[in-house]
């Protein structure tokens, strides 16, 4: 008797879950509760300058945030620049002909007749302007969150300027279905501003309890056979200077950014932190 044995001719491939070095030691996973807050904003916008005032049927999705290196969307963008960067934002024309509609009574943008909707005018330049101006205020607040400082957010009239290269996308859904709209709202947070974003919503660890057993640097190095090496920081001076140092004497210095080297090669950019009297590094950033 004779056994035939059936070969596949393919393999599932096996896939692996790829870390991205932009979430090392950051809150990523917090960025949904700033989204939850940022809905509620822009719906609140929506709600009390269009929706009640207009009897407008504007409707949000869901808020979807994509990380740095997304492709960005062309388009007339707005930006501002308040400290520490740029914000940015890019209403869909068919939004801006929806908001018309309600506020002037031009006529409503029908679905899928974008392309033949009658050339920009004047009057629609100042209301993307004015409505993008709006949000970005708003979205300014929100991300200094709440004190004084949210208070006096106030920047010049926002340009038709791009994104940077660096810049966090989000993407809100905009619906109307009494205009059968069906729009996106694009937003653009640059690495400055992310930065703070995440360093403000990092959890406030409790110090570790005694009793609690800590991994010994052996096990660590086994688990992670990658020798980091941290660059606190360099300086330049003459070579005179350097000949007349004696004990004793002071080499100004600031410490910054922390340049973090696997073999000799800079990978990332760390800020430097005290716990229990020990420095560590946090919040790392791909270097430029």
């Amino acid at each position: 008797m004779t056994a035939k044995l059936k070969v596949p001719t393919s393999f599932a491939p096996h896939r692996h879950t790829v870390l991205d070095p932009r979430s090392l030691g950051r809150p990523v996973h917090l960025l949904k509760d700033f989204a939850s807050e940022l809905r509620s904003l822009i719906e609140d916008l929506f709600r009390q300058a269009l929706n009640r005032r207009y009897r407008a049927g504007y409707a949000l999705g869901e808020i979807g945030i994509e990380p740095a290196g997304t492709p960005l969307p062309p388009g007339a963008w707005l930006s501002a620049e308040h400290r520490p960067g740029r914000l940015s934002c890019l209403l869909e024309r068919s939004l801006v002909l929806s908001v018309m509609h309600y506020r002037y009574g031009a006529q409503a943008p029908q679905a899928g007749t974008a392309d033949a909707a009658p050339a920009e005018t004047s009057t629609e330049e100042r209301l993307t302007g004015l409505l993008g101006q709006q949000i970005l205020q708003g979205l300014a607040t929100r991300l200094i969150d709440t004190g004084p400082a949210a208070a006096a957010v106030s920047f010049a009239p926002a340009l038709r300027l791009a994104p940077t290269p660096d810049a966090w996308l989000i993407r809100v859904p905009v619906r109307d279905e009494s205009q059968g709209l069906d729009s996106t709202l694009l937003l653009a947070i640059d690495g400055a501003w992310m930065n703070q974003l995440l360093r403000e919503r990092e959890p406030h660890r409790a110090a570790t309890p005694a009793t609690t057993a800590l991994p010994q640097p052996r096990e660590l190095a086994a688990r992670l056979p990658l020798k980091l090496a941290a660059r606190l920081l360099q300086t330049e001076m003459p070579l005179g200077e350097l000949m007349d140092l004696k004990p004793g004497a002071v080499i100004p210095v600031s410490l910054k950014a922390t340049e973090v080297l696997v073999d000799g090669e800079r990978l990332f950019t760390a800020s430097v932190a005290e716990h229990q009297g020990k420095l560590c590094l946090t919040s790392f950033t791909d270097a430029d």
